[in-house]
């Protein structure tokens, strides 16, 4: 038998160790919106998480818009997204800002945890109601934040208002809104609930969020909007700023979407690291107290779960899909 020389040797096992550091280095992109946003909080959490339990780098990239976000993903340019089920939805069908250019290539990989929003008032304001709001001043336009628009008609809609009624001031996106309400420029906006920027406000202005009509009635008007809103209660916490006693709030789902061009592999071993580390999530942002791992793959309305995710999930007995 020919013996290998030691130059050959030694290119094999080079080569084997140049596969191995490729394997070894797998570096992916998710997409999310800037600092400042409790979706970049939060993505961060993720990644850092992805990083250490599942060994893939992740690396977090920004953009001004959910519709620019999950373009990225679209174009290939990310492989993933943290993005709300709402804007997966309406970009999956097409709708809103995608009318007539659906992003086909977006799937799900996991349904991370319901998620907040509320309309927040300086706390000694006379607006106590979202009935209350019809001739305030309120932010309109939304020109880098389609999603403003939405979220605000929705809340608008459970007390018959929409954002007609409203004394409208242009505003680009919810960080542009949030400091033209702390300089006070603005009665009232629309932010998630624990967001770093509700501590920076709440501690400039002391803030409240409204406390939403929580009945049927009311759910059906907001979800009309988009169908994959609602209202929920949320209790008191430390890190929520403004939520002051039980308070109803909109409520959907966070979500990490991923590229159907994304192999198996790694959105399986993505999804993995999400369900098994509930507690690093946790340590890194107690937004993630609300995750329920065994929830993680129920079904949104119109978008499919990527193959790697349904393959992870009815491995372990928790696919919620057909």
């Amino acid at each position: 038998m020919k013996l290998f020389s030691k130059a050959a040797l030694a290119g094999v096992v080079t080569l084997a160790s140049l596969w191995t550091t490729a394997v070894q280095a797998q570096t992916v992109s998710i997409s999310t919106l800037p600092p400042g946003s409790i979706n970049n909080v939060q993505t961060q959490a993720i990644a850092k998480v992805v990083q250490e339990k599942a060994g893939i780098q992740m690396r977090v990239i920004t953009f001004n818009s959910p519709a620019a976000s999950m373009g990225a993903v679209q174009a290939g340019e990310a492989a993933f997204t943290f993005m709300s089920n709402d804007e997966v939805g309406i970009a999956v069908r097409g709708k809103d800002e995608h009318a007539g250019k659906p992003l086909d290539k977006l799937e799900l990989a996991a349904t991370v945890f319901p998620f907040k929003v509320g309309v927040l008032v300086r706390d000694d304001s006379e607006i106590k109601t979202v009935a209350d709001l019809k001739g305030k001043r309120f932010p309109t336009g939304w020109q880098g934040f389609p999603q403003g628009i939405a979220l605000s008609n929705a809340i608008l809609a459970t007390a018959g208002l929409s954002l007609n009624d409203v004394d409208g001031v242009p505003t680009a996106n919810l960080l542009r809104a949030a400091d033209d309400f702390k300089a006070g420029r603005l009665d009232a906006t629309v932010f998630a609930v624990g967001a770093p920027k509700m501590a920076e406000i709440d501690a400039a202005v002391k803030i409240r969020f409204l406390n939403l009509d929580g009945s049927d009635q009311a759910k059906a008007a907001m979800a009309s909007v988009r169908p994959e809103y609602t209202v929920a209660p949320q209790a008191p916490l430390p890190h929520l700023n403004g939520v002051i006693g039980e308070t109803n709030l909109m409520q959907y789902a966070m979500t990490v979407a991923a590229s159907s061009d994304v192999d198996e592999e790694t959105v399986y071993k993505v999804v993995k690291a999400l369900h098994e580390n509930k507690d690093a999530l946790v340590a890194a942002h107690p937004s993630f107290n609300a995750m329920n791992p065994d929830n993680i793959s129920v079904p949104q309305p119109d978008v499919k779960y990527h193959p790697g995710a349904i393959r992870y999930y009815k491995e372990i007995g928790i696919w919620k899909g057909e």
